[in-house]
């Protein structure tokens, strides 16, 4: 039997947003750490050596249906703010806890179809799972 679960329920609350409601789907992504070259003229057999630097815990993206409520007014403010706050992902079975501030964010409005928002929180600092 393999080891997955069911997306369902998965919630995003920030600090001083609160909930944010109507998740269609999750993305963190982006995590990173630079390599720096310290290679010298003593390199064995002229190959560049590297260590591990400063790493980057990426972001995450959350896209979700748009009302014209509270949850997209708190998102727009909490963006023209500027600040960053605690945002808690919970899936159920795994929680991610990061600082984060809105760098992104976009409404999409097809033809004939439903209204979607989608957020990008970058992290700054290190994330938590638990």
């Amino acid at each position: 039997m393999s080891d997955g679960f069911l997306g369902h329920g998965t919630t995003l609350t920030g600090a001083t947003t609160g909930v944010i409601g109507n998740i269609i789907s999750v993305s963190i992504g982006g995590r990173t750490r630079d390599m720096i070259d310290k290679s010298s003229m003593d390199s064995v057999s002229q190959f560049r050596e590297f260590m591990a630097g400063m790493a980057d815990d990426g972001e995450l993206t959350v896209e979700f249906n748009f009302d014209d409520g509270a949850d997209s007014v708190a998102v727009d403010t909490a963006f023209t703010a500027a600040t960053s706050q605690v945002w808690t992902l919970d899936m159920g079975t795994k929680t991610w806890a990061i600082t984060g501030i809105i760098s992104a964010l976009s409404v999409t409005d097809p033809f004939d179809e439903k209204i979607t928002m989608s957020m990008t929180i970058k992290a700054t600092g290190k994330g938590t799972w638990t």
